[in-house]
């Protein structure tokens, strides 16, 4: 009989209002442990998450589970890249972009089956001042949105859905210098999105044709208009053709940089915070392997 392969799952308590609660007996239930052993581990605060993925990369532990929303997604890649370990999802947080686009879904044992059944593939990383992400970054109006959502004591899709409304009756598109791999341009944007994978939380999918492993940045550009049309594009994001609208310029790259006047709102992994120097983008190809459903359907390149 071959040795158990061991899963280390990194949970974190305060993702999605709760969601991970019981989490110990769901994964004692419905994981295959003809295949896996596995260890528990609860982060303390933030950025714990990345300390304990770091240290398992010395560890016995083959797979490395993220068990929370996007940010602890997030946090354990940043600990994961560049090493020999493979990184699962267990999608417990309110938007779970990454987990939907993969075919991991929203629901916790389904989840759980993929860690039995999925498929792990290699993908690209991506950094953003050196700070490294997996999905989606950018700046803008969803940016602004995740800082305000941030900063908010209430988080979930009708607290990022009542700042969104909010804010859209008075924001107005920003002017911004852009280096795209060497060449110069200046676009006046309500967002410019660098993306590594098609979709924010919720099934927003703001950069459909963006893929995982093909070592570029799909960089999508939403051009200043009435504020009609963007409400008018809102059944584009969910079914996948917001590439499409004439609204949308879409670039692909190795490098990009955006030239900051003022401090602004920025997002990573759909993580808000403040930034006040210019922004550089880079991507690290096929530096993370993850876990996907064996369904998914990894773009040939």
């Amino acid at each position: 009989m071959s040795a158990l392969k061991s899963i280390y799952f990194i949970v974190n308590p305060f993702s999605g209002g709760g969601k991970t609660k019981g989490i110990g007996e769901k994964i004692q239930t419905y994981l295959d442990h003809n295949q896996f052993e596995y260890t528990v581990q609860f982060t303390e605060a933030p950025g714990h998450a990345t300390q304990l993925a770091k240290a398992a990369t010395s560890s016995k532990h083959s797979i490395i589970v993220a068990v929370g929303g996007d940010g602890t997604v997030n946090e354990v890649a940043a600990g994961l890249i560049n090493s020999d370990k493979t990184m699962g999802i267990i999608p417990a947080g309110s938007g779970n972009g990454l987990a939907m686009h993969l075919g991991i879904g929203r629901d916790i044992p389904k989840a759980i089956a993929v860690l039995n059944n999925g498929l792990p593939i290699k993908i690209d990383t991506c950094e953003l001042n050196g700070r490294p992400y997996i999905n989606l970054a950018g700046i803008g109006f969803d940016a602004l949105i995740a800082y305000q959502t941030a900063n908010s004591k209430t988080r979930g899709f009708l607290a990022y859905a009542w700042q969104s409304i909010r804010s859209a009756l008075v924001y107005k598109a920003k002017k911004y210098q852009l280096l795209i791999d060497g060449k110069s341009f200046e676009k006046e944007a309500l967002i410019i999105e660098v993306a590594n994978a098609p979709m924010f939380g919720y099934n927003f999918t703001v950069a459909p044709l963006a893929k995982l492993n093909d070592g570029l940045l799909e960089i999508v550009v939403i051009r200043k208009a009435w504020k009609w049309r963007y409400i008018m594009m809102i059944p584009r994001f969910l079914n996948g053709t917001v590439h499409k609208s004439n609204l949308v310029e879409r670039y692909t790259a190795k490098t990009v940089s955006i030239k900051l006047n003022a401090p602004a709102p920025v997002h990573v992994d759909g993580e808000g915070y403040l930034l006040k120097s210019d922004l550089s983008f880079s991507i690290n190809p096929l530096s993370l392997s993850l876990i996907a459903n064996a369904n998914y359907s990894s773009p040939i390149i």
